[in-house]
This record gives C-alpha cells, sequence and structure tokens, in this order.
C-alpha cells in the first residue's frame, strides 16, 4: 500500500518546447531558435516539484503504451516518486506543444491523451487506498468529474486539499466545498470568480486583489492563494488575514512550469509543518528561481537545494 502524506492527481505530459523571438500569428510560419524534449503535465510537475522540496510523494495518474510513456516511467521514477497509481493503457500518452518567446513569456497547447481516461471511481480508489494521506493536490488538466471524486474522497478522509485551477475554467461548487487552498494566477482567479458570480474588474492589479481576496476566500468557501508571476503572491485565510510575499526580481529565461513549481514547493512546506505564510514564501523563492533556467520539471531547484529554500523561506516571513 502506498504511503506518501502527499499525494498528486493529474497529466504526465512529455513537452515539446520550441524557442522563439515570438509567436507566430494565425496562419504565419515563424522560425525557431532552439527545441527541447522534456518531461511536463501540470499534475507531474507539482508532485516533481514537491517531492524535489522534500516531501514524500505519490502520484496518480495515467500514461499511454508508447515511447513517451516510457520517458514519463523513468523520469518519475528517478525522482523517487510513488508510482503505484500511475498506469499504463492503451494509445498515445499525454503532449504539450510550447512556444517560449524571448523574455519567457510562452503560449501553451495540450493534448491529455491517456491522462483523460482517469474515471472517477478510479480516482476515488486510489485516493482511498493512501491511509497516511494528510495533503491532496490536483488541477483542472484531468476530467472535472475525475477531480471531484479525488478532492472527495481525500476530504472523507480527514485531509486537506488543494486546487490549482490551471488551466482557466470555472469550478462547480461540488469541488469547492471540498477544497481546502484554492491557488490560482490572476486569469485563472477571474474565471473561478466570475463561475460564482463575482464580479471582478478587467485588470486584476495587487491592490484589486489585496481588497478583494478577503471577500473572495468567502465567496469560495476556502483559503485563497493568488500568484502574480514576477510580483510574488497574495493568500488569504479567513481568520487569519492576508499575506503577500514577492521576492528580488531575476532575468526569466523561462516561465513554463513555475506556477506548478510555486504549488509543489507550497504542498511541500505545509507537509513539513510551515506555517501557511512561510510555506507561501518558499513556493514564491523557488517559483523566481525556476524562471532563470529552461524547461519545466528541468527548472526546478535540485533536491540537494531544499534544505536552503526552507530556510529561506523561514527567514522571510
Amino acid at each position: 500500500m502506498p504511503n506518501a502524506p502527499l499525494v498528486v492527481i493529474g497529466n504526465a505530459n512529455v513537452d515539446l518546447t520550441t524557442y522563439l523571438q515570438r509567436a507566430p500569428e494565425r496562419g504565419e510560419t515563424v522560425l525557431g531558435q532552439n527545441f527541447s524534449i522534456g518531461m511536463g503535465g501540470k499534475g507531474a510537475n507539482q508532485a516533481v516539484a514537491a517531492a524535489r522540496a522534500g516531501a514524500q510523494v505519490s502520484f496518480i495518474g495515467r500514461i499511454g503504451e508508447d515511447a513517451f510513456g516510457d520517458m514519463v516511467i523513468t523520469a518519475l521514477t528517478t525522482e523517487g516518486l510513488e508510482l503505484e497509481h500511475l498506469a499504463r493503457v492503451p494509445g498515445p500518452s499525454g503532449v504539450a506543444s510550447i512556444y517560449v518567446e524571448d523574455g519567457g513569456a510562452n503560449r501553451i497547447a495540450v493534448f491529455a491523451g491517456a491522462s483523460g481516461t482517469l474515471t472517477q471511481e478510479s480516482a476515488a480508489q486510489a485516493v482511498a487506498s493512501h491511509t497516511d494521506l494528510k495533503i491532496l493536490v490536483s488541477q483542472l488538466e484531468i476530467d472535472q468529474r475525475v477531480v471531484a471524486a479525488a478532492l472527495a474522497t481525500a476530504r472523507a478522509m480527514g485531509a486537506h486539499t488543494i486546487l490549482n485551477t490551471a488551466p482557466a475554467l470555472a469550478v462547480p461548487e461540488g469541488i469547492l466545498r471540498n477544497t481546502t487552498w484554492l491557488i490560482a494566477n490572476e486569469v485563472e482567479i477571474a474565471t473561478v470568480l466570475g463561475g460564482a458570480g463575482v464580479t471582478t474588474p478587467q485588470e486584476i492589479t495587487v491592490d484589486v486583489i489585496t481588497a478583494g481576496i478577503e471577500g473572495w476566500a468567502l465567496a469560495l468557501g476556502c483559503h485563497v492563494i493568488v500568484t502574480l508571476g514576477d510580483q510574488g503572491a497574495i493568500g488569504h485565510v479567513p481568520g487569519d488575514g492576508t499575506f503577500h510575499f514577492s521576492t528580488e526580481p531575476v532575468t526569466a529565461q523561462d516561465t513554463v512550469g513555475a506556477g506548478d513549481c510555486f504549488v509543489g514547493y507550497f504542498a511541500a512546506h505545509l507537509i513539513e509543518g510551515l506555517p501557511w505564510r512561510n510555506a507561501l514564501a518558499g513556493g514564491v523563492l523557488a517559483a523566481s528561481d525556476s524562471v532563470t533556467r529552461a524547461g519545466a520539471q528541468s527548472s526546478y531547484p535540485k533536491r540537494s537545494q531544499a534544505e536552503q529554500f526552507r530556510n529561506r523561506a523561514l527567514d522571510s516571513v
């Protein structure tokens, strides 16, 4: 039986990344400057980031019976993840086609592939098998019915849950009811709030978030964190206030997967017992470091740096 206290359910992709001066317009061909094949998928990214931060992590997902699936298995095994519930199914594995522009901005198209075959029943059974579960992490790159089943099972077991609302989709009340922490960027939080009937300004600035996040948390019924790229992140816990943390600016090479790095480190720090403000700071520090290198998982701080980032998180608040 898997015994990891931190479980991540989601997709595992192979990232096909082209680096170019700017992304092509409709009907246009643009010559790239570089190309790489790397490991990705929001679920796998967050699991790897949490493992590198020092957590014992189990991953629930699906990969295809193809060469990309072989690559995913090898990479996640190397990272030390528990993979009892990463099943192989007929057909292709998930793939992300990524354009990274000069300055680090990115555009991504994701094909779910095997990740789309996860069912509600298999997700619930996999979560329930983790008898030591303390935190479950999910995103929205897999079917929302699967996400709902996983979150409900975790909450019924007394665990906390983290929902990263990426990509930007409205979230049903049934999912929100079983979410402890909701993590979103500016675009995603506006979409989630709109789906919940909460109107937000067209431009979501730091001031708008600071003024509104307490009410947003109340309306959504959970703790809320909004990530802000190079401006850090703002979190609110009802009854425990609002906290904004940002770090020194860096020169971004590639922002792909930075939000996933934040989620993974935040979850790992919570598992360690750090207060949520320190966990948020640790996530910002790790994500900020990750954008100085290319790729998603390949850019995350190494395991050997985990203690350094933990200490920086403790010293930052």
